[in-house]
Order: structure tokens, then sequence, then C-alpha cells
């Protein structure tokens, strides 16, 4: 390692590498529930000094992990397995280096943060489209890599459909330049495909050609009680009729959470006093004020006329606005209970949502009467964020005994999984597979299917140096 330390200093200077204490900070998730080992950390600042990185990682057969932001739910940007290993940290490659309104992209670095794009793309008129809690500290180079997904797929899709052109370095040391702006182009294999949402396994993603959007700058949202829950997707049919392209997030809220919030994070004010079970952040966006809210009050209108939709609030000013946003943004329950909780993040038919949830909920409860079942989600992608505390989690909901955690996991975790099969879902909607997900994903792909991604990881990566233990298990 002295030897690889010396190589790393002499190519990418002193500020480019990180050893001894420092290297702490890297080695562990933003939830504290992944973690790894590593005595370096490279921080490049240029293409060619990841080239030069991956070249001397290859001469000392040391793995290399890619780390954007951190902010990732599933392990997939800290070290795994025995390989030694060396953590690329992207964060000095945060250049916008190019935004062209007029054909609607913008070219940037990887280590570039999800808002300071939106702040560009603001700034000329545009809207850039990928968007979730951790915007601030997320960065382009991990959302492409996880596919990630977020608050603004109903109207625009994934990370993979905002991608243009990727600059990638591949395992060898090679760089592919795909780094175009065209919409169209029929000339064989997309290979920018492969890196999207392929974690680091296939090579290191260093800078992005993205879309952009037409800016909507008028944005009014409400908040409001689910009449019948069984009609969820009556709700969000109509509420997608009346807003149609205007409709720009439809998100699915516990009642308790709306209630917690305010408990634990006192700058945000309790915007509806409510004791339903769940409730729904519906937000209509565009130009026009007039027509945002004539939209936005029909559709209340009329849902309340049928029967679905109770009690319910519409923002009356950007601070009203932004403090719903604030309440959904800490809506996900790690940071309102207490114990470590289990997760699933979970893609099912738009219209199931509601069956699998009252499934996915009598099952856990059947089996451990002393959890708390909580979840939340993006309903236009029938993507359910479903998470059990086994020992109740705290506030309330039960006793906080964790000691036989190991043994009820994995039983919540098999049948849990197998519930989601049966509805013809995935549980790696938006966060990914990391080292997480890496062993479940036998049960959701076939084995052609794991043939083929096998295959394609031994062609782009035969010694297996690239983020390993990730996304697929060889």
């Amino acid at each position: 390692m002295d030897k690889l330390y010396t190589d790393l200093l002499a190519a990418l200077g002193a500020k480019g590498v990180v050893q001894g204490s420092d290297v702490k900070t890297y080695l562990t998730d933003m939830q504290g529930f992944h973690s790894g080992s590593a005595e370096i950390v490279v921080r490049p600042a240029s293409t060619e000094e990841v080239v030069s990185t991956v070249k001397i990682c290859a001469r000392h057969n040391v793995a290399i992990v890619p780390q954007a932001g951190n902010t990732g739910l599933c392990g997939g940007a800290v070290p795994a397995g025995e390989k030694p290993a060396v953590i690329l940290s992207v964060a000095r490659m945060n250049q916008i280096l190019n935004i062209d309104p007029q054909c609607y992209a913008i070219t940037v670095e990887a280590g570039v943060i999800l808002q300071a794009v939106h702040d560009a793309a603001n700034a000329v008129d545009r809207a850039f489209a990928m968007d979730w809690g951790a915007r601030g500290s997320a960065m382009v180079g991990g959302g492409i890599s996880t596919n990630g997904g977020g608050l603004n797929v109903l109207r625009y899709g994934t990370a993979r459909d905002q991608v243009l052109g990727l600059e990638v370095v591949l395992p060898d040391g090679n760089v592919w330049n795909g780094l175009r702006a065209l919409r169209k182009d029929a000339s064989g294999y997309d290979l920018k495909q492969l890196f999207i949402g392929g974690e680091g396994t296939l090579g290191i993603i260093t800078k992005a050609c993205l879309k952009l959007h037409p800016l909507q700058p008028v944005d009014q949202s409400m908040l409001g009680e689910v009449a019948d829950f069984e009609r969820l997707n009556e709700l969000f049919v109509l509420a997608r009729e009346i807003g149609g392209d205007g409709l720009s997030a439809f998100e699915l809220l516990p009642g308790e959470g709306v209630r917690r919030v305010p408990q634990v994070k006192p700058t945000i004010s309790s915007p509806l006093e409510t004791d339903a079970e769940w409730c729904i952040l519906v937000r209509f966006s565009g130009r026009d004020p007039d027509q945002v809210e004539s939209r936005l009050l029909a559709f209340f209108q009329q849902a309340l006329d049928r029967d679905l939709l109770g009690n319910a609030i519409i923002s009356q000013s950007i601070a009203q606005e932004d403090n719903l946003w604030h309440l959904r943004d800490e809506i996900p329950p790690e940071k309102l209970y207490e114990g470590k909780p289990i997760k699933w993040d979970v893609s099912v038919p738009i219209d199931r949502v509601t069956e699998f949830l009252e499934q996915a909920k009598h099952l856990v409860l059947n089996l451990r009467p002393q959890a708390r079942f909580y979840a939340f989600g993006h309903i236009g992608d029938g993507n359910v964020h479903t998470i059990v505390f086994p020992g109740g989690g705290g506030g309330g909901g039960g006793d906080n005994d964790d000691s036989d955690l190991d043994q009820i996991c994995t039983e919540l975790y098999a049948r849990m999984d197998e519930l989601i099969w049966s509805f013809g879902g995935s549980i790696c909607a938006e966060h990914g597979v990391g080292t997480e997900n890496v062993d479940r994903l036998a049960g959701q792909k076939s084995e052609t299917e794991l043939q083929l991604m096998r295959a394609i990881k031994q062609l782009f990566d035969p010694e297996g140096r690239m983020n390993p233990g990730k996304l697929i298990s060889m």
C-alpha cells in the first residue's frame, strides 16, 4: 500500500490523495447502515487523473470503488469484499462545462451536485428533472450510476430518461467518449445505457450531457386526507385527467408521518390536523399561476364530490409551498423513529399499490405484531418505500426489543420479497442494488437474465476490479 500511495500521490498531487484518519468519513454510507474498509481515497480533478488512477490500481491489483455524494441507501458506494480497494471520489470533478438553453442540454462533470444543476438551469429559464431529498449533496455521477428516481419521475422519468450522453473511464483505463447531445441515434447498441444503473461496476462516469426542460416556475400543492384508500388509484387518475402535463408530483404519505414530522422537526409547521391513516401530497406546475390554481381547485372539488378526499389544505404562498415539501423530505421514518429498520424499495403496477400495501401490512403484523409498519412513496410511478421496525421503533410503536432481529429480518425479507414478486414487482425501484440487494436479485431475475448480466460484467471487467460485490453476484 505504501508503493500504491506513492504512485497515486505522484499522479494526483497532495489534494488528490487522502490517507489516514481522514479516510474514515468515506467508509460509511450516510445512514450508517453500510460500511467497509479502505486505506486510501483518491480525489481526481479530471478525466485524465481518473485514467491515471485506474491504470495505477490495475498495476497494483487493487479494486476501485467509485463514490459520488455517498447518499445512496443500499451500500453501493462503500467498499465490500476482501479485495484491497481504493475509493475514488469524484467530488473535485464539479464543473458545469456547458449549458445550451436552445438545445435544452447541459454538460457537467460527475461530481456536480444536483442542486447546482437545478440552479444553473433555472438561471436560463430551464428546468432539470433529477430531484430527490438529498439534492444538496447528491452528485450527478451517483444519480446516473444508480438510475435515481425521486420526486419528478411522474412527469419526466428516471435518471435514465435524462441522459443524452456520457464520458466513461473503462476498467482498462481507456476512455469511452459518448458525450453527445443527440435525441436520435439509431446507429447500433446504446452503450450509455449499460453504465446508467450500472453502479460503477463497468466503468467510472466522468462527464454527462443531460436533458433540460421548459421551466415551470409556478408550483402549487395540496396536502389532503385519502378518504377511501381502496380508491387511491381513482384519485390519481382524476389528478392526471385534470392536471395533464401540469401534474408534477403525486405522493402518498402516512398520516402518522404527517403528524410526527413537526414533533421531531419544530421548524416545520403542522399544515394539516388529521387523524387519517393516509394522506396525499399533490403538486401542479406551470407558467400561469391562475391556470395552476384553477386546475388544483378543480381537482380538489371533484375529489371531494366523489368522496375520494377528506380534509385538505392548498398552499397560498411560497413559504407554505416550501413547508409542504420540507415535510415531504422529512417523511422517511429513519429520521423520525429509533432503531434500525428493514426496508424495501418497492415498485408494483400503479393500479395495485393499495392492494400491495394492505397485504404487506397484514403479512408483517401477523408475523411480528409489535412491529411498526410504515410506507410512503411515489404513486405516479408505483414506487412505494416500505419500512418495518421489528421492535416498534420507539415513539409509542410497541416494545423496542430487537434481540431476535437477525432471525426476524431473514423471514421478513424472504416473505416480503415473494409478495413483491407475486405482484410482478421489483425490490429495487430507484435506490439501486448495492450490497443490500445483490444476493436477493436471483429471486427476481431469470437465470438467462443473470447470465447476460454476468457476461457483460466479464466483458468489461474480467479482473473484477470495478466496485466488487455490488449489483451482480459473480
